[in-house]
């Protein structure tokens, strides 16, 4: 077979032509990949761009958001240091957020109030368990003061370890304050009740001296067994305190007393009897009477007469009689 020697040089060109083509295109792949390098980097540099413009937007709008919320807002890290404050935070303690962040409560309150703070921040950090509406009272340098409601949750790393904490608080003190003058009004309401009826008590069972040694006691209106305490307390403290010998006891205003106010009645004379007073009781209904009667106790010792001038004239009698009797012992 004899070969062609131009096709033989067609082949060689050929070759060679396809080793140049070769070189070509390694050379147009290795700037191809210079290029691909080129625009990753790019690429990366403009992601890391809109990566920190998206966390500066959400930054922004977070301290907006906080800002926007009416009550106290703030944030610590696990070693007490403020991380972020909100508007409100910084208004009610009158500081600037830059006078906070990074500083501890001891830092920027005074020390009571400091360590107030500490403490419960502390507590919920170590049980890791958030405390909801505790009552903290807070003061200024200037002696401004007043109480806050807080409601303060532990925040946690992917390991559930307790890194922080962040804290809402209501400022309670206008609260505080209406509380405390309300219990102040209520104290006082009392005390006034009180004294109203230690006045009513006196006004119900009324001892009057009329004479040296005579006391009139005059009841009106229902008689229970209160007012019949009541009555044997007068009587005895009116007795003792005017060395009284004659006690009128006027039940003409009473219209009946059952059969246990009517032992009451008669324990209280008796008591009188014992300081050395004679009882005259005068006015009575025949329901009282009734009601005397059926207690079944001795009514020796009481003196009954109709009216209050009866018992008037019968204890200044009597005491006239005593005079003549012992001009000594009576003035």
């Amino acid at each position: 077979m004899h070969s062609d020697p131009e096709n033989e040089m067609s082949l060689g060109e050929q070759v060679v032509a396809l080793r140049g083509r070769v070189a070509e295109l390694e050379q147009e792949l290795a700037e191809a990949r210079r290029a691909g390098a080129a625009r990753r980097d790019d690429a990366e540099d403009q992601g890391e761009g809109l990566l920190a413009r998206f966390f500066s937007v959400e930054a922004a709008g977070h301290a907006a958001l906080l800002d926007a919320i009416p009550a106290m807002v703030f944030f610590k890290d696990r070693d007490h240091r403020y991380l972020a404050v909100n508007k409100a935070y910084t208004d009610h303690y009158r500081l600037s957020a830059d006078k906070i962040i990074g500083k501890r409560d001891e830092d920027i309150f005074i020390p009571e109030v400091a360590r107030s703070y500490h403490d419960n921040d502390e507590a919920i950090m170590v049980d890791g368990i958030p405390r909801l509406n505790v009552e903290l009272q807070w003061k200024l340098e200037d002696g401004t003061d007043g109480w806050t409601l807080e409601n303060i949750v532990p925040f946690r790393d992917a390991h559930g370890c307790v890194i922080g904490m962040v804290g809402v608080v209501v400022d309670v003190t206008a609260r505080k304050r209406t509380e405390e003058a309300l219990r102040h009004t209520e104290a006082e309401l009392l005390a006034s009740q009180a004294r109203l009826l230690e006045t009513i008590a006196a006004l119900s069972t009324p001892v009057l001296p009329i004479e040296h040694g005579i006391l009139v006691l005059p009841l009106v209106g229902h008689l229970d067994e209160t007012r019949s305490s009541q009555l044997m307390a007068a009587l005895l403290q009116g007795v003792e305190r005017h060395d009284a010998e004659f006690v009128i006891i006027d039940l003409t205003g009473v219209p009946f007393i059952d059969s246990t106010v009517a032992r009451h009645l008669l324990r209280a004379v008796q008591a009188a009897v014992l300081l050395g007073a004679q009882c005259v009781l005068v006015g009575m209904s025949a329901g009282t009477a009734a009601s005397l009667a059926s207690t079944g106790e001795a009514l020796e010792e009481l003196v009954l007469l109709r009216d209050l001038r009866a018992g008037v004239r019968y204890a200044m009698a009597r005491r006239k009689a005593m005079a003549r009797a012992f001009p000594v012992a009576l003035p």
